[in-house]
């Protein structure tokens, strides 16, 4: 009934009067096709149209209007003013667990981003484009940096093809979309974000007749400032945290090995990658792969005597893209001692 309801809608602007594009029905102003304008062509304030959304952050709500009042798990809010994009990043990297908490951006003419002293991200959108952020943070026991990375789309409030331009093509990308039930669980957050023409956070029925409603108000195009927003995760790998040795070198005894593992993703932990080093000195540098040990413990031999113990550890996750993490080399602080001497 929804539907129907929301076609009564399109009729008065279908009039016999109108053309229609690329034959699928869409209703155009007497004279022609919608007019092509540069998506960035407006003035240089952005204007921010809500709903703000987010794509596969785990961590962060998916919309800018979620309240989170219905859901079993607390997600971090997406604020969106008129000019700014907040989001309090303490749920991501706590203040009592990291420190040096940063921000950047790989395009400042596209968007700036900076953490404020609350410890949160500051977004200040410019112009259309697709620019890498960066989360930088220290980790406050061992002093280990991390980062959590994920992209901003920014694209003009009607550019439903993202090609830079508002016109009739658009309008036929909406109306495809949605005259193909099939195709529609193949769209991204990004992609149904920039359809949302009249951003009243679905895609419907109503959306084509916005888009073309917009134009014959002038509220659509080069003379608008609205812009739409879409935050989506990148894949990080894992880390190895604060890993350390436990036992004491002298032979017979199993020493054993603990770390902390972080995904900023909130990928769960895998397997993880053990292998065991002797060395001549502190240093490693002349260390040799000790075969078979290939576990988290080790029980020290008579062949360790004199050298220094080393333990490589490769964390994974459970990610299909960068599972494998970072991998961190951690040692003993002596040389293995050999049984106490018979009297």
């Amino acid at each position: 009934m929804k539907g129907k309801q929301n076609k009564k809608r399109l009729k008065p602007i279908l009039k016999k009067s109108m053309l229609t594009a690329l034959g699928l029905g869409i209703a155009l102003p007497i004279g022609g096709t919608l007019p092509q304008v540069n998506a960035g062509a407006a003035g240089s304030d952005i204007i921010i149209s809500r709903p703000v959304l987010s794509e596969d952050i785990r961590w962060l709500s998916r919309s800018s209007e979620d309240s989170n009042q219905h859901s079993l798990v607390s997600y971090t809010p997406i604020e969106a003013l008129d000019k700014t994009v907040i989001i309090d990043l303490n749920t991501q990297f706590p203040l009592n667990t990291y420190d040096s908490v940063g921000a950047s951006s790989d395009d400042d003419s596209v968007a700036r981003v900076y953490v404020n002293n609350e410890n949160k991200l500051v977004v200040i959108p410019y112009t259309r484009g697709k620019i890498n952020i960066e989360l930088k943070a220290n980790y406050t026991l061992s002093g280990e940096s991390v980062t959590d990375n994920f992209e901003l789309y920014i694209s003009k409030q009607g550019d439903v093809n993202n090609d830079g331009k508002v016109n009739s093509s658009d309008a036929a990308a909406l109306l495809k979309h949605l005259r193909n039930e099939l195709n529609r669980r193949s769209y991204s957050a990004v992609e149904m974000n920039r359809m949302d023409t009249n951003r009243d956070g679905e895609v419907f029925w109503s959306d084509p007749q916005a888009l073309l409603e917009g134009y014959s108000v002038a509220k659509l195009g080069a003379k608008d400032n609205r812009y739409v927003l879409t935050f989506k995760q990148l894949d990080d790998a894992p880390y190895a945290l604060n890993a350390q040795l436990i036992g004491e070198m002298k032979t017979g005894v199993k020493i054993t090995s603990t770390f902390e593992y972080f995904d900023a993703d909130r990928d769960y932990h895998n397997t993880t990658l053990y292998q065991w080093y002797r060395g001549l000195d502190a240093t490693g540098e002349s260390k040799t792969e000790i075969p078979e040990a290939i576990s988290s413990e080790y029980t020290i031999t008579a062949n360790d005597v004199g050298k220094y113990l080393f333990l490589e550890i490769t964390p994974q996750s459970t990610s299909d893209e960068q599972f494998r993490g970072r991998t961190v080399m951690i040692g003993g602080k002596q040389a293995v001692e050999g049984p106490p001497s018979p009297p």
